[in-house]
């Protein structure tokens, strides 16, 4: 699991973003805006903005100086509100004049008071990153985006309660209307549904690569999030929560729907553009070209205006959402936030970097007060509205069910300048509303005022709720054929006594489990199925505690554990009944000499239990751990040894299979299937070896067990202190491990820099040297040479016929194992003509996208959502880098996998050398935990 560091993300990206401020221009080919604008200074490094359009007043939080500024943008004052560390997002709920900050760095939230500016704390979990208010329930919801759940805010008492969601939940958005929570979860590449009604989590639903805006068409009831790596949208029918998937730009981050168009508007980073969808056909309609580096907007939906705030030009792209036709308003330096005011039109651009908004009033003071008071929409949640609504029409009737306890109602103004009160209270336009209903008749009034005070209407919508249906008495009249009632057969109590709870999980002792020993091939093998009922309760007590405790050790005891085949077998049910209640839990499989973590939640096996259906029940999963003796270790260590390694201490095979059926009295066979690919899941097992071992000169290696070849696996290696090394090998498959020993040096290296690294990586058999002797360390690398260097780094089978897909590549090269390894793992796509180019010098931004991909598949990716252009901005040479190739750029650079070839350029064009391959390599198994 991916784990984005707080001190990188927020008290460094957040508070003090390393930036160079560009000069501020209009993109050329768009008018300058008509209208005005003026400056407000506030706090230091303001982020984000929110606006309550009933009070007029603007909510800006400054990250760097922990304050919100407010801004009575009436009176045009100012004053200053003390929040948490590193206020990042704010929220606001116009109907109660109540704003939410998030503090990232305080991990809590602060409620500020709209009347009096008054302040309340309120705790969250790990780092609060979005906030969002649902008006209808009076409820907040605040992502945390370092401990992967959701606070729930009660506005009423400001109680909390916490909803567990995906990896790293990014951002928001609330269906007031239906009463869901969309969350997009930028590291499990998911967006999680919650039921505003008893806040539990509906479904989890798959996104694109790294989900980092949301937002929803209430009207239509449509999702819509964008995926900044796939550069690509996901929708999301809010009806159905079935899926789809349209291209967009390049690195999209951040969206806004127009409900009144049922437009939505793509911001893309790194092409500069916005993508327009249309919402009724799920179709990009049209793109257009904005300032450089835009990464917010603000729609004003009734005027039909998009407003893009471009970090990198210092400018707002201002887009007539009818004609498409585009202006600019330059603003201050590095505006990273917008809003839009629904009510008076203003807009407010928050720069980060000048410490000030930019408010631009469109056309201020040439259009005469509008007289226009008819609503555009009037929508209901639940039953018809009668008859079809026409803003000529004043008068509606909507018939519900008894089960309909309210009814949301959304008015729509045509004017964004009318003023609008439902049941004599005010609202807003185009925010839902809840009528509570009564049986009978419920009578709602919506009374809508143009903005030249003289103009209003009144519409009238009648609710008619139905009456509750007849209950009939329960009958006393026995049932036909009724007979005696039988008792349930008792069953014989289970002894518990030997599952033991502790600190870093639950033991299972040896009375867990049903032995049984028979002779195979003349070894002893020793079966042990664990007992259901226990496994259950074992599994159960881990749901209080933190998920790397969540671990179930079973040991196996056996008369001789070196010579033993070791077999436990798992009741089928159980485990999936845990990989939905503990998914993150382990059952850590111990067997003297070896030991396997089994993650229930393995999305092979799991895949695999769910086709079963009713024979579920009749299922058993095995592990099975053997260890290899006699003349077949010895071959094998013949083999290893005329390859120039030495083998130390067992070799051990392992299998994993899934047993069905077989029942001697009905006759049904058994049927067994072997699982050995995971696909992109690492899963450990560990080889325990009497000594202490050079964790530099040894590896863990799978053993081909019919030529005795081997390859390097992740390992690391740990000492215990009775003088035992454990070392404990990763792989995405099961297969035969051991461990070997190798002291390869280079006669080249003696004095380059890279010696170290290059020959740790050669004693583990990752690079290999042009000759014997020489590794020619400033020759460069070519791209099958290094892809075929970080397949060997991660551990894959070589797969020959996936490399066909290029058209020169034959599957008889040496490098087409690796490079359709590389393929089948995401690492590579090749270029548009087809081609993969082997023999071409790779380039170090070509380097980067394989290493992106890589830190990806272990489930490192680096996090650079919401700050690539802060990332980029510190090469000088950015706009050199390839649109295609920012966002690895700024992976690389926030994780450190690659560094600037100076301090302030990444030269994303020179080729790269052999050494510089090989220390990269390095740095990824580091950072990913595949080597000491």
């Amino acid at each position: 699991m991916m784990r984005i560091p707080t001190n990188l993300l927020l008290r460094t990206v957040c508070v003090g973003m390393i930036v160079i401020t560009l000069l501020a221009g209009a993109l050329p080919g768009a008018a300058q805006a008509d209208g005005s604008t003026s400056s407000i200074g506030v706090g230091r490094g303001p982020h984000a903005a929110a606006v309550n359009p009933l009070t007029n007043k603007v909510y800006v939080v400054n990250a760097t100086s922990n304050s919100v500024s407010v801004i009575d943008d009436t009176y045009h004052s100012v004053e200053t509100v003390e929040v948490g560390t590193a206020p990042y997002a704010v929220a606001v709920n116009p109907v109660t004049n109540k704003i939410y900050v998030a503090n990232a760095d305080s991990d809590n939230v602060t409620v500020i008071d709209g009347e009096t500016n008054s302040t309340v704390t309120v705790e969250a979990g790990s780092i609060p990153f979005a906030a969002a208010v649902n008006t209808e329930t009076n409820k907040i919801y605040i992502a945390n985006l370092g401990s992967d759940d959701v606070t729930v805010i009660d506005g009423v008492t400001n109680d909390t309660f916490t909803v567990d969601v995906g990896e790293s939940p990014f951002a928001l958005t609330v269906n007031p209307i239906t009463n869901r929570i969309y969350v997009a979860n930028v590291d499990s590449n998911n967006i999680t549904v919650i039921d505003g009604a008893n806040d539990t989590v509906i479904t989890t639903l798959p996104a694109g690569s790294g989900p980092n805006a949301i937002a929803v068409n209430p009207l239509t009831g449509y999702v819509y999030v964008t995926n900044f790596y796939s550069s690509s949208v996901t929708i999301i029918d809010g009806a159905t929560n079935s899926t789809s998937t349209i291209t967009v730009g390049t690195t999209p981050n951040a969206l806004a729907v127009n409900e009144v168009t049922d437009k939505i508007y793509v911001v893309n980073d790194s092409s500069n553009d916005v993508s327009v969808i249309d919402g009724a056909s799920s179709t990009v309609v049209s793109t257009l070209q904005t300032g450089m580096g835009p990464n917010a907007l603000a729609i004003h939906s009734a005027a039909n205006q998009i407003y893009v705030a471009n970090y990198d030009s210092n400018n707002v792209t201002v887009i007539d959402g009818s004609t498409e036709m585009m202006t600019t308003v330059p603003v201050g330096s590095n505006p990273i936030a917008i809003a839009v005011s629904p009510l008076s039109g203003s807009v407010y651009a928050v720069n980060f970097n000048s410490n000030e908004i930019t408010v631009y009033r469109a056309h201020d003071g040439e259009q005469p007060p509008s007289t226009n008071p008819d609503l555009s929409q009037l929508v209901v949640n639940s039953g018809t509205l009668q008859p079809v609504f026409d803003p000529e029409v004043l008068a509606y009737t909507v018939n519900v069910g008894h089960e309909a306890a309210s009814l949301s109602v959304t008015a729509v103004t045509y004017d964004p300048l009318t003023t609008m009160s439902i049941n004599g209270q005010l609202r807003i336009s185009g925010v839902p509303v809840s009528i509570s209903l009564n049986v009978g008749a419920n009578q709602v009034s919506i009374v809508t005022q143009a903005k030249d005070g003289i103009h209003e209407k009144t519409y009238s919508l009648t609710v008619n709720r139905a009456s509750a249906p007849p209950v009939s008495p329960p009958s006393a009249t026995p049932l036909p054929n009724e007979g005696p009632s039988e008792q349930p057969a008792v069953k014989a109590p289970t002894d518990f006594t030997d599952v033991r709870d502790g600190t870093n999980g639950v033991t299972l002792g040896s009375r867990t489990a049903v032995v049984s020993a028979t002779m195979k091939n003349g070894k002893s093998v020793v079966q042990m199925l664990l007992h259901a009922d226990v496994l259950a309760k074992a599994f159960d007590m881990l749901k209080d505690k933190e998920p790397g405790k969540q671990i179930v050790t079973f040991e196996v005891e056996t008369a001789d554990a070196a010579d033993a085949v070791r077999k436990v077998g798992i009741p089928a049910p159980i485990l999936m009944a845990a990989a939905k209640a503990t998914p993150q839990a382990i059952l850590s499989i111990k067997a003297g000499n070896a030991a396997y973590d089994l993650p229930v939640n393995l999305p092979v096996l799991v895949s695999l239990l769910q086709q079963l259906g009713s024979e579920l029940n009749d299922t058993i999963v095995f592990i099975t751990m053997e260890t290899v003796t006699g003349v077949s270790k010895q071959q094998m260590f013949e083999k290893i040894k005329a390859a120039g390694h030495t083998l130390v201490g067992d070799v051990l095979d392992f299998t994993m299979t899934v047993e069905t059926g077989g029942n001697k009295e009905n006759g049904t066979k058994k049927k067994q299937q072997t699982l050995s690919d995971f696909g992109d899941k690492y899963v450990s097992r560990s080889l325990l070896i009497a000594g202490t071992l050079d964790p530099v000169r040894a590896t863990g290696v799978k053993i081909d067990a019919v030529t005795g070849d081997v390859s390097f696996v992740p390992s690391f290696f740990r000492t215990t202190a009775a003088g035992v090394t454990i070392v404990n090998i990763l792989r995405t498959g099961n297969s035969m491990y051991g461990v070997v020993q190798n002291d390869k040096s280079f006669n080249d290296l003696q004095d380059h820099w890279s010696k170290s690294d290059v020959e740790l990586l050669a004693s583990k058999l990752i690079v290999q040297g042009t000759t014997d002797s020489s590794f020619a360390p400033e020759h460069p690398v070519t791209r099958a040479e290094f892809v075929a260097m970080i397949t060997r780094a991660l551990g894959f089978e070589e797969k020959p016929a996936l490399a066909k897909e290029f058209n020169d590549i034959n599957g008889m090269d040496w490098f087409a194992g690796t490079v359709g390894a590389a393929v089948e793992a995401r690492l590579i796509s090749g270029f548009e003509d087809g081609t993969f180019r082997p023999y071409e010098t790779i380039t170090r931004e070509q380097m980067a996208i394989v290493v992106s991909g890589a830190l990806t598949f272990v489930g490192k990716p680096a996090a650079v959502a919401g700050k690539l252009n802060p990332l980029l901005s510190s090469f000088k040479d950015k706009a050199v880098i390839s649109s295609w190739a920012q966002v690895s750029v700024a992976q690389m650079a926030e994780s450190g996998m690659m560094s600037g070839m100076t301090d302030d350029t990444f030269a994303p064009k020179d080729l790269a050398s052999r050494a510089q391959a090989a220390v990269i390599i390095k740095r990824l198994l580091q950072h990913a935990g595949f080597i000491n």
